[in-house]
């Protein structure tokens, strides 16, 4: 049985990655024809997500993924959460993969904005 952490934390930074580079033929496959992403600046679906991709430089600096956890949710389903560091930003974030035809897509991702560096995370 694959390491579910492992497999979803490879696909998290190689997103990362793509949104850094603007990478739009990964987004195109990582996310599922149904995907939403939530953030500060609204709603996005799988089109404006792609969009902004292109139209919004996503140059991130320097940034470190902390503490990521996973559920799993029924039968090819899960919850990969984790904060990120981006020196003193800090951002809560969750995808939710699901799994078909073999691989899993994003079907749903969240980023909240950290009011305060949380005492556990150091």
């Amino acid at each position: 049985m694959e390491d579910l952490l492992a497999v979803l934390s490879d696909i998290e930074k190689r997103a990362w990655k793509a949104a850094d580079t603007r990478d739009v033929e990964f987004y195109r496959d990582y996310l599922a024809p149904e995907a939403l992403v939530v953030s500060p600046w609204g709603i996005l679906d799988r089109e404006g997500i792609l969009r902004d991709l292109v139209e919004n430089p996503n140059e991130f600096p320097k940034y470190a993924v902390m503490n990521p956890r996973v559920v799993p949710v029924g039968e090819g389903c899960a919850v990969l959460a984790y904060t990120v560091s981006f020196g003193a930003q800090m951002l809560y974030v969750s995808t939710v993969y699901a799994r078909s035809g073999g691989r899993w897509r994003a079907v749903f991702h969240q980023r909240t904005p950290a009011l305060r560096k949380p005492e556990s995370e150091g």
